[in-house]
């Protein structure tokens, strides 16, 4: 149910960091539309421009590259791919520029939801 007071600014944004609880908060102000369909488009674009900055080897190269001679899972190489550096850095950026409007947006919303009582 969406707040009919005002809302706790260091809440709403330590809901930012945990799944599901971002959600949340963006309903208790009543913005979960707009949130997700920022998020979730930011999100696509991201995984877009770095998808084509590093792209996935075809399936018959990367089934030879994932098991190693022992017949074990190379783990480094299922989650980093070919080029682990490049994808550490991807991750990191999308992650922080994901969290980074999470938050931005949260507090911009809670804090107009805010004004609305005073």
């Amino acid at each position: 149910m969406p707040a009919t007071g005002k809302v706790s600014l260091t809440r709403q944004t330590i809901y930012c960091f945990i799944p599901v609880l971002d959600l949340y908060s963006a309903y208790k102000i009543k913005k979960l539309r707009w949130f997700v369909l920022i998020i979730l488009g930011l999100g696509l674009a991201l995984s877009t421009i770095f998808g084509n900055l590093n792209p996935i080897a075809d399936e018959q190269e990367y089934s030879e590259k994932l098991l190693t001679p022992k017949m074990e899972i190379d783990w480094q190489y299922a989650i980093l791919g070919d080029n682990p550096e490049l994808s550490l850095i991807s991750i990191i950026v999308m992650d922080g520029t994901i969290y980074g409007t999470k938050v931005y947006l949260i507090r911009r919303w809670s804090k107009s939801w805010n004004a609305k009582f005073d």
